[in-house]
């Protein structure tokens, strides 16, 4: 590169790669440049000069994922299934609440596996853009369905009232699926504007790496991301927080017994939910604040945005853990399942460590004892 010569000649290595940094930045950034041509942008782990502090960052992201991959996705796909089938099997509480959870439950499962294509970190995933769209475009479709299904559950438990289209009526039980189906329609229109924020309609067979949120992406991405997601649900929830305040609004709309059974459950889904995504929604906001300054960033800044990529993928353990412990059909389920498995251990000792259990035998009696 022109100039880095003259650099060299006048500093030592340290200020040669940090010159010639800045000057290959500042050519690939240029004015004509607008904010919708992402060609200029690299992860700054490929051309930072500040090799101790690539070094370092990937070694916290290799453990970090290493101990994601090994605890965290078995025990969340184990608790995943495990309330799946409890929920499923479960005919005590057919009413909204329990659909809902069911279908919070399935989108934790889909995020957990989606999830799973960051297990190669520090490396990223090495794809086409069409691949990498349809990744991020899946992943949008869970992150957006837990968003409304845990924004549906709180105006369900807040306003009963006001979600006719969620409760279980004289017409039968088509009312629920009907508000879930609505859900996840929302959630659908909500990830094809982020897909057209991508940016690579015209270059869908070019090779990329891939996230779960592309780095190429439009600033627009991150900022439709945030405010389609996290922000439209926290205006919903607090709208109803304050006409839950109301009296007048609250002795309208008395408690139904099928929102009440949720109720210990709900308030640990929605602080997990409000936290793991509130610093994801931190990291994102901070990247495309970067982008729209035209810088790349730091080692830092992508070691932040991986850690907050780990740490959406083990919202989905947590919640899935809360419903076990929390919702009381998962609850009596796994008490009944460790109570069969202690009983049958109590019956056949032997049996349960793999050793054969010995029948005592009457030995003959012997003629001559009497005499």
């Amino acid at each position: 590169r022109p100039g880095c010569g003259l650099h060299a000649a006048r500093g030592g290595p340290a200020q040669w790669r940090t010159r010639c940094h800045r000057q290959a930045q500042s050519e690939l950034v240029t004015p004509e440049m607008g904010t919708h041509n992402m060609s200029w942008i690299r992860y700054p782990s490929q051309v930072s000069p500040a090799v101790e502090d690539v070094i370092a960052s990937q070694s916290v992201v290799a453990r970090c994922t290493q101990v994601y991959v090994a605890l965290f996705v078995p025990l969340s796909l184990a608790t995943g299934l495990f309330n799946l089938a409890t929920l499923i099997r479960d005919r005590t509480s057919p009413g909204a609440p329990s659909l809902l959870l069911l279908g919070l439950t399935v989108t934790s499962l889909l995020l957990t596996l989606l999830s799973l294509s960051a297990a190669g970190r520090p490396d990223y995933l090495l794809t086409t853009n069409l691949g990498c769209g349809v990744l991020s475009f899946l992943s949008n479709l869970c992150y957006f369905n837990g968003q409304y299904l845990q924004a549906a559950m709180c105006v369900l438990f807040l306003r009963p009232g006001s979600s006719s289209c969620l409760r279980v009526g004289g017409q039968g039980a088509r009312r629920p699926a009907l508000g879930l189906a609505a859900v996840l329609g929302c959630a659908f229109c909500s990830s094809l504007v982020l897909v057209a924020l991508l940016g690579t309609s015209g270059e869908l067979h070019d090779s990329t790496l891939c996230q779960l949120d592309p780095l190429t992406a439009w600033p627009e991405y991150e900022i439709m991301k945030f405010s389609l997601g996290l922000g439209l649900g926290l205006v919903l929830q607090l709208g109803c927080c304050v006409l839950q305040a109301i009296p007048a609004a609250r002795q309208a709309t008395p408690p139904r017994r099928d929102a009440a059974s949720a109720w210990p459950v709900l308030p640990a889904l929605a602080l997990n939910m409000l936290v793991c995504r509130l610093l994801y929604n931190a990291a994102l906001l901070r990247r495309a604040g970067l982008k729209l300054q035209g810088d790349i960033g730091s080692p830092r800044d992508e070691l932040l945005m991986n850690l907050a990529e780990l740490l959406l993928g083990g919202e989905s353990c947590a919640s899935s853990l809360a419903t076990l412990t929390l919702h009381r059909p998962c609850r009596l389920a796994l008490l009944r399942v460790l109570e069969r498995l202690t009983r049958r251990c109590r019956v056949h000792p032997g049996r349960s460590r793999g050793m054969p259990v010995l029948q005592p035998v009457a030995s003959p009696a012997m003629p001559h004892a009497a005499r």
